[in-house]
């Protein structure tokens, strides 16, 4: 006999979701302009068809959603054959409105129920969250941090996840972190733009946090002791860096990163996360005073990476596998944001939001086309799309 049907596996009946909703899309160009994907512009559209799910996904009713000038840019490089029409930003925070048909015969029901708040980071490769209503799969949710808003839950899942990566998908620190390898000597981190970007941030963040949160079971005696030296663009934001983030050694952008590790007489990093965008920033982190012969630099930042194609000296190392360099390229993570929204709820982690613009603002449209600069905002920092105008 089959297991009879759990109520929360089926759409609330009294939920009414409408066959077109308001939407945020890349539109293509002017017949007069040749029909390139980067030639798209955003446009707004009040009545675009409501997604519908497939077997697997679920329907969430985007409350807030949010992007970063750095992601705008990383997403022409993590999809750049765009379709058209596509919705843009893809970091997110919703309520659960229908669950994967896959899951109705299941005795459990889905993972996450009607009417549960969630935050996810969809595939770039798929519609995003600029939308009424956004389609998702299990692997890319996580319940909604409880000691947040929606505004700031959907700032959190982009900068914490691209954190995550950098320091346990590409460095693979976690051994080192919880007690395995590296313990005697600790571990060197180097971080720029740690204030300016959300990113950053959120690398210190982490490697200050309680190990135990990282990874449940381990012994606070288990913990190895890590360096950090966080490089910000101007001393009023040092002690915001030393107090409140705990970091070791501050610099000021601008001076040359190997003329300071030399001058300060700092031995060289394990890891360098460089968020700064700026891509003699990243060339010269790959300098033996800077980092380690058999270090890691990493960039949040996809423009960076440029800038030491054509360096041979610093091409060779990683020809011979003794430096690794790469763009760390966020991806949608359902088990790592489990663990991210455990770091906010003790305090360990938070969102911030550096402002918050409405859906259908047109200023918003020239921003996500890329058709407007924003003055003195910060490309790493997190604006926010209000889209749930009931919230």
């Amino acid at each position: 006999m089959k297991p009879a049907k759990p109520e929360s596996t089926t759409m609330d009946k009294e939920t009414f979701v409408p066959p077109t909703m308001r939407a945020l899309y890349f539109s293509p160009p002017p017949a007069s302009e040749e029909t390139k994907s980067t030639t798209a512009t955003i446009a707004f559209d009040a009545d675009f068809p409501t997604p519908q799910p497939s077997f697997n996904q679920y329907l969430v009713k985007v409350q807030a959603a949010s992007f970063s000038l750095d992601e705008l840019q990383a997403a022409r490089t993590l999809n750049p054959t765009l379709s058209i029409p596509q919705i843009p930003v893809h970091s997110f925070c919703g309520t659960v409105i229908s669950t994967p048909v896959e899951d109705h015969q299941n005795p459990f029901g889905p993972r996450f129920k009607i009417g549960d708040s969630v935050i996810g980071l969809k595939n770039y490769t798929l519609d995003g969250a600029a939308a009424d209503y956004v389609l998702t799969t299990e692997d890319e949710l996580a319940f909604k941090p409880r000691n947040v808003t929606a505004k700031e839950a959907a700032s959190i899942p982009l900068p914490a996840l691209t954190a995550w990566h950098a320091l346990f998908a590409y460095a693979r620190l976690m051994d080192t972190l919880i007690g395995g390898t590296q313990t005697k000597s600790g571990l060197r981190v180097l971080v720029t733009s740690a204030y300016d970007s959300d990113a950053a941030i959120d690398v210190i963040r982490i490697l200050r946090a309680p190990r135990h949160l990282l990874n449940p079971g381990i012994a606070a005696d288990d913990e190895t002791p890590v360096w950090i030296c966080a490089v910000c663009s101007s001393t009023d934001q040092e002690l915001f860096l030393t107090d409140q983030l705990g970091v070791d050694k501050v610099m000021v952008s601008g001076s040359n990163l190997e003329d300071s590790f030399r001058a300060h007489g700092w031995e060289p990093v394990d890891l360098v996360v460089d968020a700064s965008g700026a891509g003699e920033t990243f060339r010269q982190s790959h300098s033996p005073h800077v980092v380690k012969d058999d270090g890691m630099v990493l960039s949040t930042v996809s423009s960076s990476v440029d800038a030491v194609r054509n360096d041979p000296r610093i091409q060779e190392q990683v020809a011979k596998g003794k430096l690794g360099s790469h763009f760390v390229a966020v991806r949608p993570d359902g088990l790592a944001l489990q663990r991210i929204v455990a770091l906010v709820e003790t305090n360990a982690l938070r969102g911030r939001v550096d402002r918050v613009m409405d859906m259908v603002d047109a200023g918003l449209r020239d921003i996500l086309g890329g058709r407007r600069e924003t003055g003195k905002q910060c490309k790493g920092k997190m604006t926010v799309i209000h889209v749930d105008t009931s919230d």
